[in-house]
């Protein structure tokens, strides 16, 4: 994907703001034998990047009338209104192999039949790959889930080219079995009645 940014010259609180105002986003490139450079993404160009490719976007900019490889590397938000308020992109070589977080996707989760209570434990994926080998997120079905079971790393299928760095042990969703409610508890407590006078009847 090509991209075209602005380079800018001006830095500071003041230029950041005017450029938002502007439907820009300020941002660096860096990386390689380039040294960082000051300049200005849309904020249209922005949005679509990060729908088509996710935070680990890997692209070509275009920037004075040259092109570099470049890939998302940081992106600051508005904790408040969520709006992207600064970008970062590193220069990396098409050769390289980068280390990057891949968010995991389940699948069939509402196929479970309120067997039991899914329970999220790890959200990303950590991985190893050339730069264009990416993938936007990685995914795991839990349609076969039985109750009392996990899956783990280990039950992630990556492609060949990708190298999972995390342990294969850790833990991504486990199943568990619903808790009883207090009605159900209490019935589960219940013994066979005691006859009153029974006891009398057996003494004589």
């Amino acid at each position: 994907m090509k991209i075209s940014c602005v380079s800018r010259d001006q830095t500071g609180t003041g230029v950041s703001r005017k450029l938002r105002k502007q439907d820009f986003i300020p941002g660096v490139v860096y990386g390689g034998a380039k040294k960082p450079e000051a300049m200005a993404i849309s904020q249209k160009d922005m949005h679509s990047i990060l729908k088509e490719f996710g935070t680990n976007a890997i692209l070509d900019l275009e920037m004075n009338g040259k092109s570099y490889h470049v890939m998302l590397k940081e992106m600051q938000r508005d904790p408040i209104l969520g709006d992207i308020l600064h970008v970062d992109f590193q220069q990396v070589s098409k050769t390289q192999r980068v280390q990057v977080q891949v968010p995991i996707h389940i699948l069939n989760a509402e196929n479970l039949n309120n067997e039991g209570a899914l329970v999220h434990h790890l959200d990303e994926l950590h991985i190893e790959c050339l730069s264009g080998d990416i993938p936007k997120s990685v995914s795991l079905d839990v349609e076969k889930m039985q109750v009392g079971e996990n899956y783990t790393v280990s039950d992630i299928l990556v492609d060949k080219e990708v190298v999972v760095l995390n342990d294969p042990g850790e833990l991504i969703v486990s199943l568990s079995a619903f808790n009883l409610t207090e009605e159900e508890s209490s019935e589960d407590e219940r013994t066979e009645p005691i006859v009153i006078g029974e006891e009398e009847k057996t003494e004589e």
